[in-house]
C-alpha cells in the first residue's frame, strides 16, 4: 500500500511556520582552545586596486579583539610574477600590497606567509561573478525609514555570491555614526540550519542615504567556509542547527581563516 506524502509536507510547512513565527535566546557553550595560531583574511578581487588581506591570531575572549600580527613576510604569486605586501601602520593586521594589481581569470594564484619562522601557503582561482539583481527597499515599519528588501536570496542553484552593503547617510544627519554595514549571501547548496535561522536585528537608514553595493562571486570552496561561518555565528540558535565544528580552511601549516580571489561588481544607488 502506498503511503499518502500530503500529511507529512503539510507538518513541515506548519512546523517551519511556528519556526520563522517565534524567536529563542540561545546560551553560548564557550570552551576555551589553542590560541596563537595565524588567522588569514585575504579576498583579492579583479579590480585594479592596491589588494589588501588582514593577519591576526586566534582567541579566547568572546567579544574581544583579534591580536594583530605585524611582522609576517606576505606575497602572492601568479604566473611566475610575485607581488609583495606591506604592514599598514595605521591598521595593526592589514597588509597592502606595494602596487596595485588586478586578479587574472585562468591563473593560479599563490599566497605565501611567512612568521616566526613557519611557512603559511594558500591557492585559488578566481571566481565568476553574475550581474547585480534589482536592488529594492522596503517602509520600516511607520516610520520615514526604509531597509533592504529580498534581493539575495540565500538560495540560487546557478549562483554564489556575497553582497556587501554599505550605507552612509551622514549627508543627511549631524549624527557621524550614520553608517552601516550589511552583508547578504547567496549559496548553491544550504541545510536546515540556514533555511530556518534565528531571527534578527533589522538595520533601518534614511530615504536618501548612500548606498555602495559590491557583489563577490564565490568559488565553491569559499562558499563552503563562508557558509560554515555563518553557521557557527549567525546563523547559531536554529532548530536545526547540530554541534560546534570546525571552520574549513585552504591555508596550510595549521593556520585558520581562507585565501580566496573573487570577481567583483559594484554599483551606488539611493536608497528611496
Amino acid at each position: 500500500m502506498k503511503r499518502s506524502i500530503s500529511t507529512p509536507i503539510l507538518f513541515l510547512v506548519v512546523l517551519l511556520w511556528g519556526l520563522f513565527a517565534c524567536e529563542e535566546a540561545v546560551e553560548w557553550d564557550f570552551q576555551e582552545g589553542e590560541n596563537g595560531v595565524l588567522v588569514v583574511d585575504a579576498i583579492l578581487t579583479n579590480e585594479f586596486v592596491q589588494q589588501t588581506l588582514r593577519l591576526s591570531l586566534s582567541y579566547d575572549a568572546l567579544n574581544g579583539s583579534a591580536p594583530p600580527v605585524t611582522d609576517a613576510i606576505v606575497s602572492v604569486t601568479a604566473n611566475d610574477v610575485s607581488y609583495f605586501f606591506a604592514p599598514v601602520a595605521d591598521d595593526p593586521g592589514r597588509y597592502e600590497s606595494t602596487l596595485p594589481f588586478t586578479v587574472f581569470d585562468d591563473l593560479t594564484y599563490e599566497l605565501e606567509v611567512n612568521w616566526e619562522g613557519q611557512r603559511f601557503t594558500a591557492s585559488s582561482q578566481l571566481s565568476e561573478v553574475a550581474p547585480f539583481p534589482e536592488i529594492n527597499f522596503l517602509p520600516f515599519k511607520d516610520t520615514d525609514s526604509l531597509f533592504f528588501g529580498t534581493f539575495a536570496p540565500i538560495y540560487n542553484a546557478n549562483q554564489q555570491a556575497m553582497y556587501e552593503m554599505n550605507v552612509d547617510w551622514t549627508h543627511l544627519s549631524a549624527d557621524s555614526e550614520g553608517r552601516a554595514k550589511l552583508l547578504f549571501f547567496t549559496f548553491s547548496t544550504i541545510n536546515t540550519g540556514g533555511l530556518v535561522r534565528p531571527a534578527g536585528d533589522t538595520i533601518s537608514f534614511p530615504k536618501g542615504s548612500i548606498v555602495t553595493a559590491k557583489k563577490y562571486g564565490l568559488n565553491q570552496d569559499f562558499a563552503d567556509y563562508l557558509r560554515a561561518l555563518a553557521l557557527e555565528t549567525s546563523w547559531r540558535g536554529s532548530v536545526f542547527y547540530g554541534p560546534a565544528a570546525s571552520l574549513p580552511t585552504n591555508v596550510s601549516g595549521g593556520a585558520l581563516g581562507f585565501f580566496s580571489t573573487c570577481a567583483v561588481l559594484t554599483d551606488t544607488l539611493i536608497a528611496q
